[in-house]
């Protein structure tokens, strides 16, 4: 299967069982996206978690990094992002997909490699996702192992709870990190040597070449456009084959640094936080698994990880059709520029019409 590794993981936690399943390419026809695959597979296993990658992740698509992971609060399905090299580890680790179904007697992680998913008991209950995050590099001997993690906010099942990848925080508006914590699943951990096979790989680099041209000349500014943040950045960075690094490293004294997400860090300067001050509350808010905008000060925050709170009034569940759409909009790329690259890495023949039927059913 073009542009996708063979398997779906579907594992059961209460059995400690893993299942293997081929990715068929009617499955991935019928759902073109990460977001739509993941739909169709949560219809198929309900009450679960599903991890997924898009058909242009982990390629040398522009800002081809995101994964996405998908369940139903409250009977609106859900999406939430994630990104860094997280989704491109995922798929390479031989699982394009994963299913978490059920809940594990005790705590958990799992390790997907070399398309194996090792379901492993662990003793990390109680520590803040750095120390997740640092252990299971260490234990499983690959510093470039990719996490996602949950801290006591998710372990607590909390509405403030915030996933975590490697050190810092995902896209996750809907609190989907309690879910996981309600399953046991303390941590996912992924690393991956596989290939992605690509059925004309001449004219796919070609088309990746011409969109990131465009892009580049739409590009002018590093790290997240916040007044003063630039006096504390240290360094920018960007995620997986991405040309925009809008990620700033910046001091927050002690610590070697911490990773700014130019939302979150807004939230907490909109409650009246100097710049160092909200940094450093954000990396506290990363370490315990808790979304920023829970709290206006560092005390808050804590209280909002260590017990259930509802969702914040008047917010509600965050979900999406196609996460790569809003891109092209801003950047005035057209649909038919990504039609004309998934063609060259599939022969899926994908039409306009193909596309807008996905959107429409999500």
């Amino acid at each position: 299967m073009e542009l996708y590794t063979d398997l779906i993981a579907v594992v059961d936690l209460e059995e400690g069982d893993v299942e293997e399943v081929d990715i068929e390419e009617e499955f991935i026809e019928e759902n073109i996206g990460g977001a739509a695959a993941n739909a169709a597979l949560l219809e198929e296993y309900p009450g679960s978690l599903i991890l997924g990658t898009g058909i242009l992740t982990g390629t040398l698509f522009p800002g081809s990094a995101v994964g996405v992971v998908t369940t139903a609060k409250n009977g609106t399905v859900c999406h939430s992002a994630f990104n860094w090299f997280a989704g491109p580890e995922l798929k390479l680790s031989g699982f394009s997909f994963v299913v978490l179904k059920g809940k594990a007697e005790a705590p958990v992680y799992l390790w997907l490699h070399d398309e194996i998913a090792d379901i492993e008991t662990t003793d990390l209950w109680g520590k803040n996702t750095w120390e997740t995050t640092d252990y299971l590099r260490d234990e499983l001997g690959e510093d470039r192992i990719q996490t996602l993690v949950i801290g006591e906010g998710g372990e607590n099942q909390s509405g403030a709870s915030l996933l975590i990848n490697n050190y810092w925080g995902c896209d996750d508006r809907n609190g989907l990190a309690s879910l996981l914590g309600e399953k046991n699943v303390k941590a996912i951990a992924m690393r991956g040597m596989g290939e992605i096979e690509i059925a004309d790989p001449e004219a796919f680099v070609s088309k990746a070449e011409d969109v990131l041209t465009h892009l580049k000349s739409k590009i002018s500014k590093k790290g997240a456009p916040i007044n003063g943040l630039d006096k504390i950045t240290q360094r920018y960075d960007a995620c997986f084959n991405c040309p925009y690094p809008c990620r700033n490293f910046v001091a927050t004294g002690e610590e070697e640094g911490v990773v700014i997400f130019g939302k979150h860090l807004n939230d907490l300067i909109s409650a009246g936080l100097d710049i160092k001050t909200a940094a450093k509350t954000l990396q506290e808010c990363y370490k315990l698994g808790v979304n920023p905008q829970y709290g206006k000060d560092p005390t808050s925050l804590v209280s909002a990880g260590l017990q259930p709170v509802q969702p914040l009034e008047g917010k509600e569940p965050w979900y999406y059709t196609i996460g790569v759409c809003p891109i092209l909009d801003q950047f005035q790329i057209s649909t038919d520029a990504v039609i004309d690259i998934i063609n060259a890495g599939t022969d899926l023949g994908i039409t306009k019409e193909g596309l807008d039927d996905v959107v429409s059913r999500l």
